[in-house]
Formats: structure tokens, C-alpha cells, sequence
């Protein structure tokens, strides 16, 4: 089962996303496993770029960063992705939107 860590700054919309995860197959990883310690072995990180949260956990994995799914309430425009990201999705977005991202990371 593939491992995805969600890193967004609120509690609602991360739980959300967690049970998304859950419903697609994937096992969803809480950040607080990043707070100390090695980063937790992760397959995928569904980032929210707009702040220092989702940076600050990212950090964490140095060079050795998994792919990035950002998952924000600005429009790509903004900049805020993280170099490498693989997919950029706008909230709200889907649970479909999601699932296809991950689905064509995983199958690349």
C-alpha cells in the first residue's frame, strides 16, 4: 500500500484528505511523524504551498524528497509549488481530481 503524508495547516481540510486517501487504497501519514526524528518513509506528500507548514514539513526530507502533489487554495499562477511538484490541484478539488493525480504519479 502506498504511503502518502498530508501536509496541510488545518486540522479539517487534513483529515479530509486523510479519509480521501483512505476510500482510494492509500495509507495517509500525519506530519507529526516529521516533527522529530528521520522523516517517515512516504511514497507522495499532498502539500498546501501557501504558508510555511507544508515547507517546513517538506524540509524535513532534505534531497531526498518524495514527489509533491500541491493541493492549495491559490491558482498555480501564484508560484507557490515547490520545484519538482507533479501535479497542482485547486481547492476545492475533487476526491476524483485526487485519486487521478495519484494514480498517475504511481503509475508513472
Amino acid at each position: 500500500m502506498k504511503r502518502v503524508l498530508v501536509a496541510d495547516p488545518d486540522a479539517d481540510v487534513r483529515s479530509l484528505i486523510q479519509t480521501t486517501l483512505r476510500k482510494l487504497g492509500y495509507e495517509p501519514v500525519c506530519p507529526s511523524a516529521c516533527l522529530s526524528g528521520p522523516p517517515p518513509q512516504v511514497d507522495a506528500v499532498v502539500l498546501e504551498p501557501s504558508g510555511p507548514y507544508g515547507h517546513a514539513v517538506l524540509r524535513r526530507f532534505g534531497e531526498d524528497a518524495p514527489p509533491v502533489i500541491c493541493f492549495s487554495i491559490y491558482p498555480p499562477e501564484a508560484g507557490l509549488a515547490p520545484s519538482g511538484s507533479v501535479a497542482y490541484l485547486v481547492k476545492p478539488s475533487s476526491c476524483d481530481e485526487l485519486g487521478e493525480a495519484l494514480r498517475d504519479l504511481f503509475a508513472a
